[in-house]
């Protein structure tokens, strides 16, 4: 099972704009090595620099220690590596922020511009999240994108995971996006739904750094405790990020309290069927509307299944790959097994 989670970028893969409102993609413009002069250790850090550096994102000394694809013992040994004369080859400091030596010294500021933004974009995140969860069979909302990672652009979007009663995924998002387009217009900004998943089928089954990135970085707004469910079938993240803590990772201020999962009757074949047939009619309409995808891309953007539903027009999930990849070869890493 893939997880699509919408992780939207500034630059279209390498040169074109894309509609987007999360990280910049940030242009490569590095002399391609042979062989990388690091040690593993070194060579660790710099994956971590390497990957956010896709989205013009600088991070702090804590933050390489939680995305550590190795463990290391303590921030004070993570600190010293950092000042390794090795690694100072390739990374600079710009105060309490590492980043590429390629990357402009204004990605700091940017960022902290955007965690500005984001701390009042996320009042509205947490009041919206309790909002979803009155509509029937809501039993967890999650925020992803740009915004779980503390940082907002102007024009973001609010994305968030829906999580759903077993057997009424297809009703849920069927009420959220006929409100969405109704009351609200159609307007994506503070709604933004493209990834609900029923809560008999959380664990994520295509495993990368990208899945496990947006996976760790997922914040509860909604039912703490489906949230708690939802890391635990997904505890395959550890195998990126053993340094992760996810018992203490920092969650929303206004969060709400655990929910009570709502009592409802048995479900009924008529409401099931009509589950189902929901579903065909979404299917049937993406096929229409993207008749110009061929079948494994359309699956691959628009997942339809009975516990299953994500819709994402551009496959940043592919494009962040593929410039991981061709990052690790600029410095001469070796892209193998997990760590890619």
């Amino acid at each position: 099972m893939a997880l699509e989670l919408r992780l939207k970028t500034c630059l279209e893969f390498n040169q074109q704009p894309l509609q987007s409102d999360c990280f910049t993609m940030s242009a490569p413009g590095i002399a391609v090595q042979q062989e990388s002069d690091l040690l593993p250790t070194e060579e660790r850090v710099l994956r971590v620099l390497l990957y956010f550096n896709i989205f013009n994102h600088p991070l702090t000394a804590g933050e390489i220690l939680a995305f550590l694809p190795e463990t290391e013992s303590s921030i004070e040994e993570l600190s010293d590596l950092l000042e390794s004369e090795a690694l100072r080859r390739h990374i600079k400091r710009h105060g309490d922020y590492f980043l590429l030596r390629s990357a402009p010294e204004s990605s700091v500021e940017q960022r902290i511009f955007k965690e500005s933004v984001a701390r009042r974009r996320l009042v509205v995140a947490s009041f919206v999240a309790r909002f979803i969860g009155l509509f029937p069979y809501v039993r967890c909302v999650m925020l992803s994108g740009e915004l779980s990672k503390g940082v907002a652009s102007k024009n973001s979007d609010i994305d968030f995971v829906v999580v759903t009663r077993p057997g009424r995924l297809w009703l849920c998002r069927s009420f959220l996006i006929l409100f969405k387009k109704t009351v609200l217009l159609n307007s994506r900004r503070y709604f933004c739904l493209n990834h609900f998943v029923a809560e008999d089928n959380l664990e994520v089954g295509l495993r990368n750094i990208y899945s496990a990135t947006e996976i760790a970085t997922l914040k509860p707004l909604y039912n703490r405790k489906r949230y708690e469910e939802y890391m635990a079938n997904n505890v395959w993240i550890k195998e990126y990020f053993p340094n992760l803590s996810l018992s203490s990772r920092p969650v929303v201020r206004e969060q709400l309290p655990s929910a009570t999962v709502r009592r409802r009757p048995l479900p009924s074949r008529v409401i099931d069927r009509f589950d189902r047939w929901l579903m065909h009619r979404w299917r049937a309409l993406w096929q229409v509307r993207y008749a110009n995808l061929d079948r494994e891309e359309l699956h691959h953007k628009f997942r339809c299944d009975v516990s299953l539903s994500t819709a994402y027009g551009v496959d940043y999930q592919r494009k962040v790959l593929a410039q991981y990849a061709h990052k690790l070869r600029q410095y001469g890493i070796v892209a193998v097994g997990r760590q890619s």
